[in-house]
């Protein structure tokens, strides 16, 4: 360890460097005490800088080995966390005299070590150990989207941006926020609908069973930014295989905003370190036939959703196939990892009307989980039940026996592991490729 102990005496600090003609009082030599000049001579100072990342670890280490929350750490603090980075198995023997001279060359009293001491060591190990500093973050976020935001400008528009940090609840049921773990978007202004797709750690904030809240605020230059939504994602629903990849519902703030608005945010977070099996549940959307049409036109903009029944956090959708009653997708989804033994799947199909209008219903169906959970699995057509009423069916259109066509299997059902067999079903006969 550099400090006291090392063999030429010297201990480098962060800090800015000393002129070399004058002590740490800033008197020249001349008025320097004898014990000062030994310091001139002896003591060398350099300036260094900790990445923003390294300053987060930190920090982080610094405050859960703080056990008296006294912003000091104790001798045997500092041994337990020089432990836990793996210290101790990397030096062997040698471990517990290093750690006694590590904390007697950087600390300034030999009985605590300061927070600015601290990360003086933490920049010496990590230069002679890069392999164990900084610490990989426990979470990956992403913030994509929000869509349908109130608007809080004259202009009937907003400059939203969002924040992101790791809270829980404490043992009276307060929900306790942790802001050293706070990330921030940029503002995107004049939109309600504004696209971020920037990504963020929890800056060594998460612990296991912590949730996430997010709030989005309208940026105003020059006043107090205003809280327009909010939203909480609980541990339970990305603390797991594949993570959380979906649309959260926002909470309005704000009191005038129309009735019936319901403001979403998409997100994408995934712990670090979880084992990624491959998803049990295969699903391809492949087309539909003999769709309604909605107006005089005869023709439709379409796309299907699938959802497994009761998690609309698995929801996915295909892209928009324009100008047919009659759109082929194939598209696959995997139900980001949120089926059970059990579940059954829905299918709904919906027409654009417009670049911004909301997709209007055309129909759904629902694939029971005794036809596609089982040796084979599903593939064919499933008529779609529930459509759009048939006052608004074209005249002569073949809006009938509109179907939807579909595969869905368990990896773990299938009898090769190219594709499922196709097997009779009650839904329907045997699939045709869509339009024909």
């Amino acid at each position: 360890a550099a400090g006291r102990g090392s063999a030429m005496g010297r201990r480098q600090t962060l800090g800015a460097g000393a002129n070399a003609d004058k002590g740490s009082t800033g008197l020249s030599l001349k008025q320097l005490t004898c014990a000062q000049r030994i310091e001139v001579a002896t003591v060398q100072r350099t300036q260094v800088i900790l990445t923003e990342q390294q300053s987060w670890d930190a920090e982080a280490l610094f405050r859960k080995y703080d056990y008296e929350k006294t912003q000091l750490l104790s001798r045997g603090a500092l041994t337990d966390l020089l432990r836990e980075i793996g210290l101790d198995q990397k030096l062997g023997a040698s471990f517990t005299a290093t750690a006694r001279l590590a904390f007697d060359s950087h600390s300034a009293d030999s009985h605590f070590l300061a927070l600015a001491e601290f990360k003086q060591l933490y920049h010496h190990i990590s230069t002679w150990h890069p392999d164990m500093l900084p610490r990989e973050t426990a979470l990956s976020i992403t913030v994509l989207k929000a869509r349908d935001l109130p608007s809080t400008d004259a202009n009937g528009k907003s400059d939203p941006f969002c924040t992101v940090q790791c809270c829980r609840l404490d043992a009276s049921g307060k929900l306790e926020l942790k802001p050293w773990s706070k990330s921030q978007t940029r503002v995107i202004e004049k939109t309600l609908a504004p696209w971020w797709g920037e990504d963020f750690t929890d800056k060594y904030g998460y612990e296991e069973g912590d949730s996430l809240i997010f709030h989005v605020y309208d940026w105003d230059k020059g006043e107090k930014s205003e809280l327009i939504c909010k939203a909480i994602l609980p541990s339970s629903e990305f603390h797991r295989s594949g993570g959380f990849h979906s649309t959260l519902p926002l909470t309005l703030c704000v009191s005038d905003a129309p009735k019936g608005l319901a403001p979403m945010l998409k997100l994408r977070v995934v712990v670090k370190g979880l084992a990624v099996p491959p998803p049990r549940l295969k699903v391809q959307i492949r087309g539909a036939n003999h769709l309604p049409a909605p107006d005089m036109t005869g023709k439709a903009d379409t796309s299907c959703t699938f959802q497994i029944v009761g998690k609309p956090y698995s929801r996915s959708t295909t892209k928009v196939c324009s100008k047919t009653l009659e759109p082929v997708w194939n598209e696959s989804f995997d139900g980001k990892y949120r089926y059970e033994d059990g579940d059954d799947l829905t299918f709904e199909v919906r027409y654009h009307d417009g670049k911004n209008a909301k997709p209007e219903f055309m129909g759904r169906c629902i694939l029971p989980n005794a036809e596609f959970a089982k040796m084979g699995g599903f593939s064919g057509p499933i008529t779609l039940t529930d459509t759009i009423r048939p006052a608004m069916f074209v005249e002569g259109s073949r809006g009938c026996f509109p179907q939807l066509h579909v595969t869905a299997c368990l990896t773990d059902m299938m009898p090769t592991a190219e594709t499922p067999a196709t097997t009779p079903s009650a839904a329907g006969p045997r699939a045709q490729s869509p339009g024909k």
